[in-house]
């Protein structure tokens, strides 16, 4: 089996029927095409990068001296998986799109080893479990009555677990904290996303008090970069400090951990490259003792690809649902949803386990680049 090429759909931005704390931006379907007739699809929710894709594919030799062993994508058997994705970083990994060009060859190449052998991803892997439990990763709001109104609908809807995104103000942060404990009882799992949003001295108060509040996780509550001030907050806070969702490479996860500027990693596909990487991440996470929580914020392709990832590893505890439910959904009617228990279970389908809505995504389609050129 050989890859024999590459199209990438730019879509038109989503128009959204509810909030989203999001920058919309036109979004694109990936797909590479075999000469056995399977293809791998995903999608990347910034087409700038998803057509940089397309012009590696014109690439038919290395251009860095260094690189003795390139590997030109069309040609090349996508079950060799490692050399490929090896000769790309070798050829562009000071390029700032790197990453994320990366995560869409990944997650195609896995995606047609699945459907070849008839298999969901994660049972490829090497499955762990079969469901996870989800929280309500909610967005952030003005007012605190309007934390309370979204914390009632995620208990509606039948979450046991809820992320809050705050204003990212400690004082109001602290307060907003209070309420939804206040409004959701002791029993459900609470964390708190602040973004990089605090001083040191901000972040301890608010770290001190969502203690108090037996909250599960503190996630980024300082920029990633002040590894000293993450470090801090680890030796004083007993809540577990999370981060590392903006990291874009092995190293700074290996930097955090010697470190000790975290409890818990973060970490999301189009930072480091795709499910490969993912994985890579989870198991340095692992070898130290420490959770690796996926970011899983975004569109079916990206919920899919991380679900897969902790059905395969031991050491995450949640999967993360945008709230509201079906916010980003788009191009496919296989979705992601919980339970009444809580839990999302594993895909069944082959590959990542998504059927392309072809109907919404000609709908949605304002350009198409292949290489060749309609190579579909």
């Amino acid at each position: 089996m050989r890859i024999v090429g590459v199209e990438v759909r730019v879509l038109k931005p989503q128009e959204f029927v509810e909030e989203a704390t999001r920058i919309n931006v036109p979004a694109a379907l990936i797909r590479i095409f075999t000469d056995k007739g399977v293809e791998g699809v995903t999608m990347l929710e910034e087409s700038i990068y998803a057509e940089e894709l397309v012009m590696k594919f014109r690439t038919a030799r290395r251009w860095l001296r260094s690189v003795e062993d390139f590997i030109p994508l069309v040609g090349a058997d996508p079950f060799d998986r490692e050399r490929i994705e090896k000769s790309f970083w070798d050829q562009y990994f000071f390029q700032r799109s790197a990453p994320t060009v990366l995560c869409a060859l990944d997650e195609c190449l896995w995606d047609i080893a699945g459907k070849v052998l008839g298999m969901p991803i994660y049972k490829l892997i090497g499955a762990y479990r079969e469901r996870i439990p989800a929280f309500a990763s909610t967005q952030s709001y003005d007012r605190v009555e309007d934390y309370v109104r979204v914390a009632e609908r995620c208990l509606e809807e039948g979450f046991k677990a809820i992320k809050i995104h705050p204003p990212r103000y400690w004082r109001k942060d602290i307060e907003v904290c209070r309420a939804v404990r206040e409004t959701v009882g002791d029993d459900i799992v609470l964390m708190l996303d602040p973004f990089h949003a605090y001083a040191r001295d901000e972040a301890l108060k608010v770290g001190r008090e969502i203690e108090k509040l037996d909250f599960y996780w503190y996630e980024d509550p300082l920029p990633t970069t002040d590894i000293e001030g993450l470090a801090y907050l680890c030796r004083k806070l007993d809540i577990q400090v999370l981060t590392g969702e903006d990291i874009h490479d092995l190293y700074g996860y290996a930097e955090l951990i010697t470190r000790g500027a975290a409890d818990s990693l973060r970490c999301v596909d189009v930072n480091v490259g795709g499910i490969t990487s993912m994985l890579k991440v989870a198991h340095l996470a692992e070898i130290f003792g420490m959770n690796c929580e996926l970011h899983s914020w975004g569109h079916p392709w990206q919920q899919a690809a991380h679900l897969h990832v902790m059905l395969a590893i031991k050491n995450c505890r949640f999967f993360e649902m945008p709230f509201p439910v079906g916010i980003f959904d788009q191009g496919t009617k296989d979705v992601i949803r919980i339970d009444r228990d809580g839990y999302v279970h594993a895909p069944r389908k082959p590959g990542l386990g998504l059927d392309v809505d072809w109907d919404d995504i000609e709908r949605r389609t304002i350009d198409v680049i292949s290489y060749p050129e309609r190579v579909s």
